[in-house]
């Protein structure tokens, strides 16, 4: 498989319908020489498009376009997501079922023999794509809840994420929380390297050519950090156990925000941000459904918890306003669909505790 950076992702979806009596699946052959699974047995599937909202809306649109039959989103049952590899691209397909009471119509006779129905047994003598043998196979998962924290240094949260990882394992749900402890705690010390060359920077003891090098560099590995925590915890490749939430301080999309905060500081370029993420559009899956949280916090508090961090020298205090500014520049901008903000009002540790359900179940907490 190729570098995580230079690999094509493709989502796909595959329905099994089942006729509401007999319990029997409803496939039909691929006819289409010209395709992947030449005459293999197949379900109602296909390709995630980018106007998709959810894989669920997807599969649904796919039913209706091969079947002629309109399902509610509520009828379609997640059964699992699996992850299939062919040289340059990973493919994520995310598997339903539904019961059907009527007899799908043949609407693409360029493509597939008319609908049959068959019992698994009879499906699994013969070819078939991966995905249907797959779901015949294997037992039901559960799907994994997403959520994505925003805001920025001193805003508070980390804080939010353990508290809401707190939360969900009190539910008895297994969650797992990815932060930047791989840039905080790297033995190395990239990060505190990186501030020392931006003060040189600052002080003019380097040229805007030689920082902006060194900013490529390190945006590059961070973008690949990034990457592999996303992808090792999507595949379950680190645990084998698949997480019912993921809750993520930060993330990958973080960087283009960090990366036009560089380019206001101006040894940066908009060029070398698109270069960077150009790759970025095959990851918006990871975002598409997940609960986007701006923990955006008053820039005065922030400024206060950072002087007390010891983080407050006059050109560090500089930068994190900056930061705070870019961030609300950006965020709408880098996330279309974030589900809660909280606005610009202060929020205690003790209103923390009794909104955190109201939070994570996506109502508006503040006016």
């Amino acid at each position: 498989m190729t570098t995580l950076n230079r690999i094509k992702i493709i989502e796909y979806t595959t329905t099994v319908l089942h006729d509401k009596k007999t319990k029997k699946i409803w496939v039909s052959k691929r006819t289409n020489p010209n395709k992947e699974f030449y005459e293999h047995w197949q379900s109602p599937g296909g390709h995630v498009e980018e106007s998709d909202i959810s894989a669920k809306w997807a599969a649904r649109r796919e039913i209706f376009e091969e079947t002629g039959i309109y399902l509610k989103l509520e009828e379609l049952n997640y059964w699992r997501t699996r992850h299939y590899y062919k040289e340059d691209q990973w493919r994520i397909v995310h598997c339903y079922k539904a019961e059907i009471k009527g007899i799908p119509n043949l609407t693409e006779p360029q493509e597939m023999t008319h609908w049959e129905l068959k019992k698994s047994k009879e499906i699994l003598k013969g070819p078939m794509i991966d995905s249907l043998k797959d779901i015949i196979r294997n037992p039901k998962e559960n799907e994994t809840k997403i959520i994505i924290i925003e805001g920025s240094c001193g805003a508070g949260k980390s804080t939010l994420a353990k508290k809401c990882k707190e939360y969900y394992k009190e539910q008895g749900l297994l969650t797992t929380l990815i932060d930047e402890s791989f840039i905080t705690q790297d033995p190395e010390q990239k990060l505190k390297k990186y501030a020392e060359n931006l003060e040189r920077y600052r002080k003019k003891e380097i040229t805007k050519e030689q920082m902006k090098l060194l900013a490529i560099e390190w945006e590059k590995e961070i973008r690949d950090k990034w990457m592999s925590q996303i992808y090792f915890q999507v595949t379950n490749n680190l645990t084998g156990m698949k997480p019912d939430v993921i809750i993520m301080d930060r993330n990958l999309w973080s960087t283009i925000i960090f990366m036009k905060n560089m380019i206001k500081e101006g040894f940066f370029t908009e060029e070398s941000l698109d270069k960077i993420t150009e790759n970025y559009k095959y990851w918006r899956f990871f975002t598409r459904e997940a609960l986007v949280i701006w923990w955006n916090t008053p820039t005065e508090e922030i400024i206060k918890r950072l002087i007390k961090r010891n983080r407050g020298g006059e050109g560090d205090l500089e930068y994190f306003r900056n930061l705070i500014e870019t961030y609300k520049e950006y965020m709408p901008e880098v996330y279309q669909n974030i589900k809660v903000i909280n606005r610009e009002t202060l929020v205690t540790i003790e209103e923390l505790d009794e909104l955190l359900s109201e939070i994570l179940n996506e109502k508006r907490i503040r006016n």
